[in-house]
């Protein structure tokens, strides 16, 4: 697999942290990032895909505004709306 060296500017605080979650459970540093960075990308997609889905079901449902969401939420949790 091909590399890239990446420079970031950090605290020493913050340095310090990193360096005990890596001793403890990584490796290395750049083990480290590269994890933490495939977390950041699959959550990044996970809420993509949840967003999309959302969207979807409201264009479905005929919903067009966040307004009519919080109405919706409203009426479920008073119990005027029916569960369907």
């Amino acid at each position: 697999m091909a590399t890239k060296t990446l420079n970031i500017a950090l605290d020493e605080a913050l340095i310090k942290a990193i360096d005990q979650a890596v001793k403890k459970d990584f490796g290395s540093r750049s083990e480290y990032f590269r994890r933490l960075a495939l977390l950041d990308l699959e959550r990044r997609r996970e809420w993509t895909e949840l967003f999309d889905t959302a969207n979807e079901k409201g264009r479905q449902t005929g919903i067009t505004s966040e307004d009519q969401v919080y109405k919706i939420i409203n009426e479920y949790k008073s119990g005027t709306r029916k569960k369907s």
